[in-house]
């Protein structure tokens, strides 16, 4: 008996080990809070709506009155030219800005065009002649690369079909994620430093006609739309691996329809070349995007996205032209990009040099969401869905996270996919990001600005993990449940924004002249001022963010991240 009693005893304490043991292993799970009761007419958020009207009358009079001075004449600026809206002159300093609006009218009508006749074959096909649309693709597509690239088409064809060429050569290799990487990294930066490449090196072999090819290389320089290209091309080759593979499909049970699209394996005949060249060239996101996976893609060809309807799309349509009106019409009161481009705003100090960040980067924000949703509306047209990028105004965040989600929402989702999971998701987050901003620094341009703008980033986003991780622990619920949490949040959201800015100009600043931004702004003349209002100003609005979100909870709005 006495055996049998120490037997139990014994396995009773391997038992209550086995439970510890797995109670450690077992990963914690961070759950949100619950929503808090709606604030909006309270006194207190009557209080903050007063301070923000007040901000942003102080805002609109103190840049109408800058941009009078060369509006009128007693200034000039290169990047302020004659307008057309009450006989003011207009800022078209942006260079990417400029080129859109003058081609927008063309280029509605041709992707008009371009949609009547693919919706056209869609509808009067049956399903099993969707071939003949991929067929379409592909011809409309490559004529559009000779329109636009010229003889450059070439060299764009040429590394299409070698990246092709690298996923029928490695197949199911485990290679063939690393050769697709380290093959169009080589052509990114190589066509960054020689400008594009050029036939007249091969003269030795083609004799006069490289000097005439490089003559007629069309109005687009290749080079430029290759950094979305890889995109594509990266995708493509890593789900045809995945499909070869076997990769498990994550559960996609409460998933949107794109999710399922992008994460279900397609047939061995829909990674074809047709398929293959339909999905890099597709014309309405070729040049800027939206960034859609392979998988998505083709299984939208095949049966038409059902999210969003035509009257959704119609609506859609006439609130992004009326985003661009607005646009318009504001770049004839407000010059301050002008400013920022030919560094007049060194000569200002305090409140007006923060301002100067402030509403670049606004305009940034609304230059971006139309180019990005115009392009992605002809998509949907034609019944092919995109995550959405701009998923949030940028004056609705005030976190690295947050704003990284939604800015370029479709460049976030697609780094995920192929490179923060790669990397081992979050069991390495805190490395993996040094090498995702990183990427996407040198991806937009090898410039020290982005090297500027990747190292802030990564060093900002780095201490926000940590910050997040440690409160929102759930051994910090109770402190997330004190009335005075709501203002923490808001006062280390407020510095935050502040870090958000500076580590966003150093796009444009760079190192130095970002220093020199801050120096101006709020250790100059006037510069306490101005960052004590900037402070209170910005803190009401975070304080209507997290109102916003907490609305969301509340009728439980799932934002498209």
């Amino acid at each position: 008996m006495s055996g049998n009693h120490k037997n139990r005893q014994v396995n009773k304490n391997v038992d209550t080990i086995d439970e510890e043991s797995t109670r450690k292993k077992q990963p914690v799970v961070y759950v949100e809070d619950p929503p808090t009761p709606p604030r909006w007419f309270s006194y207190e958020f009557i209080f903050y709506y007063i301070i923000i009207v007040i901000g942003y009358y102080l805002v609109f009079n103190m840049f109408l009155n800058r941009s009078n001075e060369y509006n009128s004449g007693l200034k000039e600026n290169s990047g302020i030219v004659d307008g057309w809206f009450l006989d003011r002159k207009q800022d078209l300093s942006d260079t990417q800005y400029r080129i859109y609006r003058s081609n927008f009218p063309l280029l509605s009508i041709g992707l008009t065009i371009f949609v009547l006749l693919s919706t056209l074959i869609r509808k009067s096909l049956p399903e099993s002649l969707t071939n003949i649309r991929i067929l379409f693709y592909d011809i409309i597509s490559i004529g559009f690369l000779i329109y636009v690239h010229g003889s450059s088409s070439i060299i764009v064809l040429i590394i299409a079909l070698i990246n092709f060429g690298i996923s029928r050569l490695f197949d199911r290799s485990k290679l063939l994620p690393a050769v697709t990487w380290i093959f169009n990294l080589i052509i990114l930066w190589t066509s960054y430093i020689y400008e594009g490449y050029h036939f007249s090196t091969l003269s030795p072999i083609i004799g006069e006609w490289g000097a005439w090819l490089d003559q007629h290389n069309g109005f687009l320089s290749w080079e430029t739309y290759f950094k979305v290209s890889m995109l594509r091309f990266i995708s493509y080759n890593n789900d045809y691996y995945w499909m070869r593979t076997k990769r498990p499909v994550p559960e996609t049970k409460g998933r949107n329809a794109y999710f399922i699209a992008q994460e279900r394996h397609g047939p061995l005949d829909h990674y074809s070349l047709s398929h293959f060249i339909a999905y890099i060239f597709y014309i309405p996101l070729y040049i800027a995007g939206p960034i859609v996976t392979f998988n998505a893609f083709v299984a939208q060809v095949y049966n038409p996205q059902k999210t969003h309807s035509f009257s959704d799309i119609v609506k859609a349509s006439i609130k992004i032209l009326l985003v661009f009106l607005s646009l318009e019409i504001f770049l004839h009161y407000c010059y301050y990009h002008s400013f920022d481009k030919s560094d007049v705003w060194m000569s200002f100090r305090g409140a007006e040099v923060a301002l100067t960040g402030y509403l670049v980067l606004n305009f940034m924000y609304v230059k971006f969401l139309i180019i990005w949703r115009i392009f992605r509306l002809f998509a949907l047209f034609d019944g092919i869905d995109t995550p959405e990028n701009m998923n949030r105004c940028v004056n609705n965040n005030y976190t690295f996270t947050g704003f990284w989600r939604s800015w370029h929402g479709s460049f976030n989702k697609w780094t995920i996919r192929y490179l923060y999971i790669p990397l081992g998701g979050k069991k390495t987050q805190i490395m993996s990001i040094w090498v995702i901003f990183f990427f996407i620094g040198l991806w937009h341009d090898l410039w020290w600005s982005w090297i500027a703008w990747a190292l802030l980033n990564c060093v900002f986003f780095s201490i926000e993990i940590a910050i997040m991780f440690y409160f929102y622990h759930p051994k910090r619920l109770s402190l997330r449940r004190k009335w005075y949490w709501r203002f923490m949040v808001a006062a280390a959201g407020t510095f935050n924004i502040f870090l958000l800015m500076v580590a966003n100009l150093a796009i444009l600043h760079g190192f130095e002249n970002s220093i020199i931004f801050i120096k101006n702004a709020f250790f100059s003349e006037g510069g306490f001022v101005a960052f004590i209002f900037a402070y209170g100003w910005l803190w009401c609005g975070i304080m209507m963010m997290m109102e916003i979100r907490e609305s969301e909870k509340r009728s439980k709005e799932i934002k498209p991240f």
